[in-house]
């Protein structure tokens, strides 16, 4: 294209050639093709000119229909709206890098020496957008915790079959909290250090943990199991679940950088007691 054109210019010359081109390519009929865009932005003779030099002129003719036929493009405004979702979703796609490079870090330095610029390199972004999504580290250790239990559950969720229940079904739930472990060896650290370090979190994990233990129960008791218990005994039963999944998790799963597939009696021990215990 000349030297002498706009950006302008060229713009539309070259749409103009990639319009030739495809209806060259594709044997598509004129019309058709030039319906594909919207040249109500070149309206001035400059540019008409330009393109009769480029184009037969029933290719011509056909853009000049183009610019007095309303246009099927949606408002500028909806563009809008579907770019500012999809910031919204590129910052939520952020915040869930750094929680879970946050979790990585404070699983191997601890939280005291969980800085910053520490989380920020192992998510790889700048520490002014840690500030964009957290007021300060310690508010992001008081998400940390939380966040990750959401993501405990979500995963035993999708590892136990629905059709399953009593006994059999607790055990795969310990099944999968190990398989959960030996995906993420540092969670217990973040678990434990936070009774101290995040005293919020873990007062809200706990409780997240709990009442997710609490409706299974009550769906268990819907399903003519648990009779020996009320239901306001369930919270208890909850704490003891939790209990023996932890202490078991502290000896055979991801403790202190440990990482031991449990021998198969200890899930047959656990079953056994679940099964007594709860549901004989």
């Amino acid at each position: 294209m000349p030297s002498s054109w706009t950006s302008k210019q060229a713009a539309f010359g070259a749409t103009a050639a990639r319009l030739w081109l495809c209806r060259a390519a594709s044997h598509t009929p004129i019309e058709e093709v030039v319906g594909r865009f919207d040249f109500r932005r070149y309206t001035g003779r400059k540019y008409r000119t330009i393109f009769c030099g480029l184009h037969s002129e029933s290719f011509v003719d056909s853009v000049n229909q183009a610019l007095v036929t309303p246009t099927n493009r949606a408002p500028k405004r909806d563009s809008k709206r579907r770019a500012r979702r999809t910031r919204e979703e590129r910052s939520e796609e952020i915040r869930q890098n750094l929680i879970q490079a946050g979790a990585r870090i404070v699983g191997r330095y601890g939280y005291e020496k969980a800085s910053v610029a520490r989380i920020t390199a192992k998510a790889k972004v700048a520490l002014g957008t840690f500030y964009r999504h957290f007021h300060s580290r310690q508010e992001f250790f008081d998400q940390l915790l939380p966040a990750m239990g959401d993501r405990l559950m979500a995963f035993i969720q999708s590892k136990v079959d629905p059709a399953v229940v009593g006994a059999e079904r607790e055990e795969q739930r310990l099944r999968a909290y190990f398989e959960f472990l030996e995906e993420h060896p540092w969670y217990h650290r973040l678990l434990n250090e936070s009774e101290v370090m995040a005293p919020k979190a873990h007062a809200v994990y706990l409780e997240l943990m709990a009442s997710g233990l609490v409706r299974s129960f009550q769906r268990s008791q819907k399903r003519g199991e648990l009779k020996a218990f009320r239901e306001s005994e369930l919270r208890t039963l909850a704490y003891i679940v939790m209990a023996s999944r932890v202490y078991l998790a502290t000896q055979w799963g991801g403790y202190k950088g440990k990482n031991r597939t449990p021998p198969g009696d200890v899930l047959t021990t656990y079953t056994k007691f679940i099964q007594r215990a709860l549901f004989d």
